[in-house]
């Protein structure tokens, strides 16, 4: 095998000959944009010569040899995908060659050359096989990837489809079976607007920085709720110009519903479903107390609970402390909650004073009685502190009802032992 013309930074174009047609004029021109690899028939092992070489970009066979064993090389093409991704050009070393050239078009070749073939013309249609190749691979693999569950999607440079595989439900295209996404940006087809805004600006921001990224969009269409993960990635040219953005989606419903089910239950207790200490950290952190201001804070804490343990088990103890957290929910239904740990809560009221405070507390002893433990209703002690000033320290007014809270509790262990 001879080899020419080694310039790297050109595309590789195979030639091969039979020996006897003189394709160098054809050659000395095509060198002019490419590197030429000129073979004879000695080796018609393509995929050897693509494991040598590197990627080859176009072949041109001389007719007779492409014709030889009754068109041989265009069946063994067919069966190898990789080698059937490369244009296949005739070249005629003269007139009785042509009709062998019309039958190679026939069988998949793309183009024709012949001595008489003007530079220009040349050049202009070894491009254009080349193009034609890439763009029938192109929309081969864009077939190929219909098939995944997935939607894959490739924008140009202002952020318009050039491609999707799959049509959702999210976008309005209506029934017409010629529509295309093609040319169109989200704004101009999504359903949800707002999420359509946060995507093009997304998409803006890949195309002036060049980086990549990656979240999950909540998507609230035709009465369904659904969990997106985008993830786009910039397209580059080969100088390393930003041509456009692909685009993976993936529906991630389940998943994400599963995770915030986790965080859900993360944050609440399971035995009272009242929030959990680590809800309370998590609220504290969440909430601008500046807002909610007046704000009270009720410490309780269940009396007697060692007792009822010790008496008739924990599991009933553990009943004493469920339909605590009940009344506490029943009363102020509007009011977070939070089981601190065993049998001690915290309520937090936003927007309510001292007195409005006192007057929950006494209508969660008023309806005690309503909750009955082995015949006997439960019994709560309560603390309460509120606070106004906006540089105020909420954990300290929680510190101060804990105090009045264990008074309270205190005093009623008093009074329980004076009636003993």
């Amino acid at each position: 095998m001879e080899i020419m013309n080694t310039n790297k930074k050109k595309r590789t174009v195979l030639m091969v000959t039979d020996g006897r047609t003189d394709m160098s004029g054809l050659k000395a021109i095509l060198d002019k944009q490419y590197r030429t690899i000129l073979i004879d028939n000695s080796c018609r092992d393509f995929s050897m010569i693509k494991e040598q070489l590197g990627e080859l970009s176009a072949a041109v066979i001389c007719a007779e040899e492409a014709a030889a064993d009754d068109f041989a090389l265009f069946e063994w093409v067919a069966h190898d995908s990789i080698i059937a991704a490369i244009p296949m050009l005739i070249y005629c070393g003269n007139k009785a060659d042509i009709p062998i050239a019309e039958e190679c078009l026939k069988r998949g070749a793309v183009d024709i050359f012949q001595p008489e073939t003007p530079e220009f013309l040349v050049l202009d249609r070894m491009a254009n096989s080349i193009r034609l190749k890439d763009s029938a691979t192109f929309f081969e693999i864009e077939k190929m990837l219909k098939e995944l569950p997935s939607n894959i999607c490739l924008k140009d440079d202002k952020g318009r489809y050039i491609f999707a595989t799959h049509y959702w439900h999210h976008i309005e295209h209506g029934d017409d079976p010629e529509w295309t996404i093609r040319g169109k940006t989200d704004v101009e087809i999504r359903k949800d607007k707002e999420n359509a805004v946060k995507a093009m600006e997304a998409d803006m921001e890949i195309l002036r920085t060049g980086k990549g990224t990656q979240y999950i969009i909540e998507i609230n269409s035709d009465g369904k709720q659904e969990f997106m993960e985008v993830i786009k990635r910039p397209v580059k040219d080969d100088s390393g110009r930003i041509t456009g953005i692909i685009g993976l989606i993936n529906i991630v419903t389940e998943q994400e519903l599963l995770k915030k089910s986790l965080e859900q239950k993360a944050l609440m207790d399971e035995l009272t479903g009242v929030g959990n200490r680590h809800g309370f950290e998590q609220y504290l952190h969440s909430v601008e107390i500046s807002e909610i201001l007046p704000l009270c804070v009720i410490s309780a804490d269940c009396n007697d609970l060692k007792l009822v343990n010790d008496t008739y088990g924990h599991l009933v103890g553990d009943e004493y402390i469920r339909i605590t957290s009940v009344l506490m929910r029943t009363v102020l239904p509007q009011s977070r909650i939070f089981r601190m740990g065993g049998d001690e809560f915290l309520m937090i009221i936003p927007c309510t004073d001292e007195d409005k405070a006192q007057e929950y507390i006494q209508r969660m002893k008023d309806e005690e009685k309503m909750y009955i433990i082995k015949d006997k209703p439960i019994s709560i002690s309560y603390g309460a502190s509120c606070m106004k000033d906006p540089d105020g320290d909420l954990r300290e007014h929680i510190y101060i009802a804990d105090k009045i809270m264990y008074r309270n509790k205190n005093e009623y262990k008093e009074k329980i032992l004076k009636q003993l």
